[in-house]
């Protein structure tokens, strides 16, 4: 190989930058000293003594703080035992290491908590390593069986707040011991810039977000605790200096790794403020999340990365971010329209037995978790109750259900107070809707729903959290899955599982030649989209709702292939129907997919070419009412995923067709009653 010297020039740059920025590094961002932290903030105070002493005199700004313990002892105790038990249960949880991370099931971690390890896979990192040394690391991990988000989920502390709501409804203070012991444990064994626990900034905001929760629970401890309440603080600040230094707003677009960067940044500017620094932090923090709002969200108020849970993940911190300013002062309209545009999305495609379709990645990921923690990550209607608050509207509150828990430790007293003026009240109707930037169509009627995803890869092109599941329909009826999106799988440990779980033979879709609607390529974050897809028109009316869109995926083939699919919901027959048409000239193969949740019984009938189901009670068939002569279908095996990090075994109905196009074909899926006289399942009819 020729010697390049312009290319060794450049490594050289990039090895010396790399060598630079650390000694940088060392003198900024590392742990201050007590002397050293009076100075950063602005010399105000003479002693720690004085710190802690204004502390405990603040007006509670932040959450929690401002609400008597008393109010929320004696609320859980009148009405609500056993959602106090679940709370403690959790804090016992914490208190014994027993976590249930990303797929792991519940489970001991020891005396000590495995800071640096993939405990799932016995993967442990350099806890001596310099962030950016393993940050650049990492992407050469990729498919080797071990999982880096597994060390940051338990890092990122969520479970702190179930431990100081434990202390607050049962006043035993061993809840604040256990948490702090496990803050002490971890800034002993986590070096400011060093270690897997440094390497995303995304990660490093959420911690110093939820241990400023922690610091709202257990303020009066904390603060009474001369040598914790030093330490801690010192950390946190810290914790600031990094995320200022290192946010993750390089590159072609920005996503929510940004955006919790800020969130972070303004928990600690409102924390600190006061403090040149902190205060440079709130700012750079309330500007830039205002500025993200109009980027990160379509004006029809859905994210922009092409997925529910993320969609979840952004709502969560714009409605949080929002509240926090409010409470320091600030009035910000158009963020505030922009967060109820996002929270109207949240209504819609919340299905009727609360869950939320898992279109797109979903790797579990929250901010904060303030309640009801083992919940179902696909239960976002927590969301509504804090923005029933929020907004004043007691409609939301309603169509959050039970899921209010959110919403009581961010308001206390109001909360408490719109739970009263809603009780009783009747379920509010939410009726179909279009979401035309996004391209997601949602239908629905009674305890039908349905959702056509018709959207771009998302990221303006980059794709990250994508799948090709474009055209793609997820489908309940009568409180069961009838077709489903099979869910994410796992990001990196698995390569294959990767592109499996992302690609369109997974998805309720049609394949053309075994291809790609969009070319997977061999990063497991990128979907480069060539699909245009668009919504042709939709409708929603009183008898039937219905969407009719397209896409370009298989136009790059010799023979050019256009998609067109038409979802109707019939809510008079109970019926939902998918039309599809495929457009070219020549010979091609056709494969229709409709995945089966978990547990779905499945039986085929060659006579008429249908599939008849039952989950659980509820029996329903996918039948076609047109398809081209010579098609055949049958039931195979598939893979389905409730959550990140675990796989189940499902079962799927596929068609399949070769001939020369255009063709038509058309399926009704159906739900069964005694009178339509179909076959039990298992029967041998």
């Amino acid at each position: 190989m020729a010697y390049d010297p312009m290319a060794a020039a450049r490594g050289l740059r990039r090895r010396v930058g790399r060598v630079v920025r650390r000694l940088k590094d060392r003198a900024h961002l590392a742990f201050p000293s007590e002397n050293g932290f009076l100075r950063d903030l602005g010399g105000r105070f003479g002693t720690i003594e004085e710190v802690l002493d204004a502390a405990s005199r603040d007006d509670g700004r932040l959450f929690v703080a401002g609400m008597p313990r008393r109010v929320a002892a004696e609320f859980f105790a009148n009405g609500h035992e056993e959602r106090c038990s679940r709370i403690v249960n959790t804090a016992e949880a914490a208190c014994a290491h027993r976590f249930d991370l990303l797929g792991s099931g519940p489970t001991v971690l020891g005396a000590r908590l495995p800071w640096h390890a993939d405990f799932k896979s016995g993967h442990v990192y350099d806890s001596g390593a310099y962030h950016d040394d393993l940050r650049n690391g990492l992407a050469a991990e990729f498919g080797k069986g071990w999982d880096v988000k597994v060390p940051w989920e338990l890092s990122r502390f969520q479970h702190l707040p179930a431990l100081g709501q434990a202390f607050w409804l049962t006043g035993e203070r061993r809840y604040y011991e256990e948490a702090r012991a496990q803050i002490l444990d971890w800034i002993g064994s986590n070096r400011t810039g060093y270690g897997v626990n440094w390497t995303c900034t995304m990660d490093v905001a959420i911690r110093a977000v939820n241990w400023v929760w922690g610091y709202g629970y257990f303020r009066p401890e904390i603060l009474a605790d001369r040598e914790f309440g030093s330490l801690f603080q010192r950390s946190l600040f810290a914790h600031g200096r990094f995320i200022a230094a290192n946010l993750e707003n390089t590159g072609p677009v920005r996503s929510n790794h940004y955006l919790s960067d800020l969130v972070g940044l303004l928990f600690l500017g409102v924390l600190f403020r006061g403090a040149p620094e902190a205060d440079a932090w709130k700012g750079i923090a309330i500007a830039e999340i205002v500025a993200e709002a109009g980027v990160q969200t379509h004006p029809d108020g859905v994210d922009y990365e092409a997925s529910i849970a993320y969609h979840r993940l952004k709502t969560e911190i714009y409605l949080t971010a929002l509240l926090l300013m409010e409470r320091s002062g600030f009035r910000l309209p158009g963020l505030r329209d922009r967060v109820r545009g996002m929270i109207d999305f949240v209504a819609h495609y919340t299905r009727p037995d609360g869950t939320a379709p898992p279109i797109g990645d979903d790797d579990d990921g929250r901010l904060q978790i303030l309640g009801e923690y083992d919940a179902d990550r696909r239960d976002h209607r927590y969301l509504l109750a804090v923005a029933a608050c929020a907004y004043g509207d007691p409609r939301l509150m309603s169509l959050a259900g039970e899921r209010w828990e959110e919403a009581f430790w961010f308001f206390g007293e109001r909360c408490i107070e719109m739970l009263e003026s809603t009780a009783g009240r009747p379920m509010p109707v939410v009726t179909g809707r279009v979401y035309p930037q996004a391209g997601i169509a949602v239908l629905r009627h009674e305890d039908m729903h349905a959702v056509l995803d018709a959207g771009e890869v998302g990221l303006k092109g980059l794709g990250a959290h994508a799948h090709n599941d474009t055209l793609s329909v997820v489908l309940q009826a009568a409180g069961r899955d009838l077709v489903v999106d099979p869910g994410v799988g796992a990001y990196t440990p698995d390569r294959a599982l990767r592109d499996r779980f992302r690609s369109t033979a997974a998805h309720a879709t049609v394949r053309v030649d075994g291809q790609e609607i969009n070319p997977l390529p061999d990063r497991p974050f990128e979907l480069p989209g060539i699909d245009a897809p668009r919504i042709l028109r939709f409708d929603s009316r009183g008898g039937f709702d219905m969407v009719e869109a397209e896409h370009s995926g298989y136009m790059r083939l010799a023979d050019p292939v256009l998609h067109r699919r038409v979802l109707l919901l019939n809510k008079k027959e109970r019926r939902f129907v998918i039309e599809d048409h495929l457009e070219g000239r020549e010979t091609h193969r056709l494969e229709w997919f409709f995945p089966l949740a978990p547990g779905t019984e499945a039986v085929f009938d060659d006579a008429d070419q249908g599939a008849r189901c039952r989950a659980g009670g509820v029996r329903f068939a996918i039948q076609p009412a047109l398809l081209p002569g010579g098609a055949r279908g049958w039931v195979a095996d598939a893979l389905f995923s409730p959550s990140y990090g675990r796989v189940e075994p499902s079962r799927a109905v596929r068609y399949e067709w070769t001939g020369r196009l255009p063709v038509t074909a058309r399926f009704s899926v159906l739900l069964l009653d005694e009178g339509r006289g179909a076959p039990e399942i298992g029967d041998g009819s």
